[in-house]
């Protein structure tokens, strides 16, 4: 990742895995997790976006709360950490809106339904590890050999 700006590659994750967890918390603290298809991902400006309904916990917990978006693909693994807002925006639902919404939501499903609501993640710090299964390899044997620790790929935690 050292080519690329750290930021951009794990945005880039994100949207490129389409499906993500979603990690909020219930009003008693309880974290819960739950998959969410990515709508789009700003890269200048750190924002996620997802389509929900108004009454689902998704919507409910994330509201002005603090989130976790997780993706894992073979090699990346990121952790990003923000802050979720519940947004009414007809005109981007619209811009979102597919084939695959509507099998989500239900036959007859609309962006003009007023239950049907956004959820902005502003991403505000994201933790990655990358690393490819040579170099895992390479690291696993050569702790062994000389008695250290294995550090394969790469760790960071970058700000947006």
């Amino acid at each position: 990742m050292a080519e690329q700006d750290p930021r951009t590659q794990v945005l880039e994750k994100v949207e490129k895995a389409g499906v993500v967890m979603l990690t909020t918390a219930e009003q008693d603290g309880t974290l819960v997790s739950r998959p969410m298809g990515v709508q789009q991902v700003e890269q200048e400006t750190g924002v996620i976006w997802f389509l929900t309904r108004a009454a689902a916990d998704a919507a409910q917990d994330a509201d002005g709360r603090p989130v976790n978006v997780t993706v894992a693909e073979k090699g990346f693994w990121a952790s990003v950490a923000g802050t979720g807002t519940v947004i009414r925006d007809e005109a981007r639902k619209k811009e979102y809106w597919s084939p695959a919404s509507e099998a989500f939501f239900g036959e007859g499903a609309s962006p003009e339904d007023p239950q049907i609501v956004l959820v902005r993640v502003q991403a505000e710090s994201a933790e990655y590890w990358a690393s490819g299964a040579a170099s895992t390899l390479v690291e696993i044997v050569k702790a062994k050999v000389t008695g250290g620790t294995a550090r394969p790929g790469e760790h960071e935690t970058v700000q947006f």
